[in-house]
């Protein structure tokens, strides 16, 4: 119910702003000063925090909120100060682009970072090695709120941006910074790599449907990238890191926890983007380097496992035997086939490396090698069937 005086839209911000108000006021009385006069607050603020010494006035402007205090500092002398403005006492404002940038395209689900506090953040998680960045590429920079943040850490990254009305915004605020027009899908990460000397740390704030293909993209250069900083849906972040029996675990999780080592580093809320998208979203780092003796021990066509994890949670509730009958029908022989210990279990209930396993037994592929399950026995904790 709505209380009286009390617009329905001013109660979420005033409660915490009242507590700040009480604490700055108590401040001040307690460093022996005298509050003399109020601006800019409504009376029911001023009334429920300090009764006495203070006088109201009508703000001169909607955003003129000042406390004066008065402090005697000796034989009946007395110093006046004030402090202004208060903007933590003020309703926030949600976050805008300035007038001269473009208009966020709909067709593109274009929406763009504006809070500098995640834009420092995302800059601080990043840790690149390279001779003045070189390696740092930015995918889809927008109109460069965190590129001229790297910039400063790393002069000689290089942004991969497909919009060329970004392309202008961005030669005009980073001068210095290296843009190419290109999908972010079609980039050969391998050959990039090469170019610039080394395995790539990738940072992107892309739109949700295309940061997730990214991904795929990116294992299948895992070689040629050293991390990936990626925002993504919360939902989608939180399938990467899923762990068995459990209800988001699923082809991403299986993929991105062989190929790469995934972590949730903070989320971030709506209110941080402009405009501002219907979902929550997290901040994921990939960690390819550090998984890179594990791909070496794969031993599998990266698309016979993709093919495989595909039909299997096609049919996540049904058990192994009954989801695999086409496959099987196609590449199962006497020496290949399926183990009767998977035959009743279901997709959830398999670990990643169980997966590689079982495609190199129905593809007929090599054995799979005992040190590479033992490596994941010891990382994962998890009983292997033997």
């Amino acid at each position: 119910m709505q209380r009286r005086g009390r617009p329905d839209e001013e109660l979420p911000w005033l409660r915490s702003r009242r507590r700040v108000l009480r604490f700055a006021i108590a401040a001040i009385l307690l460093s022996g000063a005298r509050i003399t006069e109020v601006r800019g607050f409504t009376s029911g603020q001023i009334v429920e925090v300090c009764r006495r010494g203070v006088r109201m006035q009508a703000p001169a402007t909607p955003n003129d909120r000042v406390i004066v205090a008065e402090k005697e500092s000796g034989a009946g002398d007395s110093s006046k100060g004030s402090i202004q403005p208060l903007s933590w006492l003020r309703k926030p404002k949600p976050p805008t682009l300035p007038a001269n940038l473009f208009k966020p395209k709909e067709s593109l689900s274009q929406t763009f970072l504006a809070d500098p506090n995640y834009i420092f953040k995302m800059v601080s998680e990043l840790d690149d090695e390279s001779e003045g960045g070189k390696r740092v590429i930015e995918l889809g920079p927008g109109t460069g709120a965190v590129t001229s943040r790297l910039w400063q850490r790393y002069p000689e990254m290089v942004g991969v941006e497909l919009d060329q009305r970004a392309m202008r915004v961005l030669a005009q605020k980073v001068p210095g910074v290296t843009v190419v027009r290109s999908d972010v899908l079609l980039v050969n990460y391998t050959r990039l790599a090469e170019l610039r000397g080394g395995p790539l740390s990738i940072v992107s704030n892309l739109p949700f449907h295309v940061a997730s293909q990214l991904l795929f993209t990116l294992a299948d250069h895992a070689d040629g990238v050293r991390s990936a900083h990626v925002i993504l849906q919360q939902e989608v972040a939180q399938r990467i890191v899923a762990k068995p029996n459990t209800k988001k675990y699923g082809i991403p999780s299986v993929v991105f926890q062989l190929y790469a080592d995934p972590k949730i580093l903070f989320h971030l809320p709506p209110k941080a983007y402009f405009p501002r998208p219907n979902v929550m979203t997290s901040y994921l780092k990939l960690d390819f380097e550090a998984a890179a003796e594990r791909r070496k021990a794969l031993n599998v066509d990266p698309r016979d496992l993709r093919n495989f994890t595909n039909t299997v949670f096609n049919y996540r509730r049904k058990m192994m035997s009954n989801s695999l009958k086409r496959i099987l029908s196609c590449h199962t022989t006497l020496i290949n086939k399926l183990p009767e210990e998977y035959a009743k279990l279901r997709p959830e209930q398999i670990e990643p490396w169980e997966f590689v396993h079982l495609t190199q037994l129905i593809f007929g592929k090599k054995e799979f090698p005992r040190h590479f399950r033992r490596a994941w026995r010891g990382e994962f904790g998890r009983t292997v069937r033997e």
